[in-house]
């Protein structure tokens, strides 16, 4: 079994990206999935971020209210680092769980956006990197969620840079065209890896 991480910046594409490799037939672990499963009443994380952040990130009906926390984390070190502390550690077992359960596969994805954040890289056989130009990924979280400017461009700026990011890479995708153009080099990855597993390249 290879295991591939994939992450990148936020608006470059990576849940497209992910959506491709389903498509095909590959098993794909959400990250984004699983956080928000520990963000339910009932979870052990529930109940560590209400007593760190307090009963004003609960809506009436008991429910945490992701907005006020993102406020809370957004520009706070502190409160980001304490947030992570809580729900990293229950993703990755997620994750190693995942992967246990399609050991039998030759190839499994996961989608991290976090990865390298999280030093999550010893994880994988191979770390793929999403990336586009600022100006793609701002014009994106303004038209698909409703970001301003202001807001996308302080989203990028809180996160690893693309530079970094890509450099760290064992392959980077760009995602700078349309989307026929991201199926279609998706398609040829793909086909790469799956050759490559059919001729016996093994993973670390």
């Amino acid at each position: 079994m290879k295991k591939i991480g994939i992450t990148g910046t936020i608006g470059s594409g990576k849940s497209t990206f992910a959506y491709l490799i389903r498509e095909a037939g590959w098993p794909v672990f959400d990250a984004d999935a699983s956080s928000r499963a520990f963000l339910q009443k009932g979870t052990g994380s529930y109940d560590e971020i209400v007593a760190w952040f307090g009963p004003e990130v609960v809506d009436e009906q008991g429910n945490l209210i992701n907005a006020a926390i993102s406020r809370r984390v957004f520009g706070n070190e502190e409160n980001r680092l304490m947030l992570n502390q809580i729900i990293h550690p229950r993703v990755k077992a997620d994750l190693l769980a995942f992967m246990a359960a399609h050991r039998q596969e030759k190839l499994v994805f996961a989608e991290v956006p976090l990865l390298y954040e999280a030093g999550w890289e010893d994880l994988f056989d191979q770390v793929v990197v999403l990336t586009c130009t600022e100006e793609n990924a701002v014009a994106r979280l303004v038209r698909d969620r409703g970001y301003t400017r202001e807001q996308a461009e302080g989203r990028l700026r809180s996160q690893l840079s693309r530079e970094i990011q890509i450099a760290k890479a064992d392959k980077v995708i760009h995602n700078d065209g349309t989307a026929e153009m991201l199926a279609a080099e998706t398609a040829r990855w793909l086909k790469e890896l799956e050759e490559g597993e059919e001729n016996g390249t093994e993973d670390r």
